[in-house]
């Protein structure tokens, strides 16, 4: 799936995602499309501490591609925690690192391909250099 590490480095960004009810399918387990939106909402929170804004960011960036291995199911009754890193920088798209991990044991490895857009011509377009050194902080080594 990747070169890159799957392992987060130790100075990656963690939260706490809360798992619904709702969120169950019939085989008792979280249903895979909802993991996509706890992936999705690790990754929000990440750019949130990252920009030191407390907002996203807003436009100029969408996914391009998001590939998902599942080791094991995640249940509800217990919280998830993600984890979430760059994995790569390019010239016009960087890679988002995520696992989701229950009662310590990895759960779901992620990644998503984000690309940088022109906001007039919807072109992929080069990273700024403020945005190239934000994202290299969060770089795994």
């Amino acid at each position: 799936m990747t070169s890159q590490s799957t392992e987060a480095p130790a100075e990656a960004f963690t939260c706490a995602l809360a798992v619904r009810w709702s969120d169950q399918d019939l085989n008792g387990h979280v249903n895979n499309a909802r993991v996509l939106t706890l992936i999705e909402e690790a990754r929000v929170q990440a750019d949130i501490a990252w920009s030191g804004s407390g907002k996203a960011g807003v436009g100029g960036r969408v996914v391009r591609s998001l590939t998902v291995e599942f080791d094991r199911a995640v249940h509800y009754g217990s919280g998830v925690r993600a984890t979430v890193w760059v994995g790569r920088i390019g010239r016009t798209s960087y890679t988002i690192c995520h696992t989701l991990e229950q009662q310590g044991q990895r759960c779901v490895y992620a990644e998503c391909v984000m690309v940088n857009l022109d906001a007039k011509s919807g072109r992929p377009s080069e990273l700024d250099l403020e945005t190239r050194e934000a994202l290299t902080r969060q770089q795994a080594s």
